[in-house]
């Protein structure tokens, strides 16, 4: 059975997804997505002409699946909802957090991103202002999770946080924002 262009496009954006996050920027090439995909050599270039355009898919993907995460619940406390976020993103997620990490951070990257790269941190400020009502703090809020999401990639272990940890963490950032 074969895959639509659709399917096949977002099945590339995945796999460039994977190669950012488990092997880097300089690992991602047309021909190591064709090869995690497992498609045949020359569909990913026949998708993405250039690496601009493959780095944009990746990204786009990016956000499609963290504002997937990030969607509000129908109710509940705010801590309870970013405690399940960030466990997402550090746990089955936790390669496309680094990929998405890379693509931000990454000078290279967010040269050939441009706004795009930007568009997506200013999509969780913009979803944090909506949930907490102050800009400011909102965007302190992103800033320390952000803070807490890279000190727990850095660490050098696979390992997902512990909820409890996680938790306790998240909360200490909840505290210091109400404070500031």
């Amino acid at each position: 059975m074969s895959i639509g262009d659709a399917d096949r496009k977002v099945l590339i954006a995945d796999a460039a997804i994977d190669v950012l996050g488990r092997d880097g920027l300089r690992s991602l090439t047309h021909r190591a997505v064709d090869a995690r995909a497992g498609l045949p050599q020359g569909t990913c270039s026949y998708h993405h002409r250039t690496r601009r355009s493959l780095l944009a898919a990746a990204l786009n993907r990016i956000a499609d699946l963290d504002r997937a995460d990030t969607a509000p619940a129908p109710a509940g406390d705010v801590l309870d909802q970013a405690v399940a976020v960030l466990g997402r993103w550090l746990g089955p997620g936790r390669v496309r957090t680094r990929a998405r990490l890379v693509l931000m951070l990454d000078a290279e990257a967010r040269r050939d991103l441009g706004d795009e790269a930007a568009r997506l941190a200013g999509d969780f400020v913009a979803e944090a202002t909506t949930t907490i009502g102050d800009a400011r703090k909102a965007r302190l809020l992103v800033a320390l999770l952000d803070g807490v999401v890279a000190d727990d990639l850095i660490r050098g272990t696979d390992d997902p946080p512990s909820p409890g940890d996680l938790r306790a963490r998240v909360a200490a950032v909840f505290t210091a924002v109400s404070a500031a």
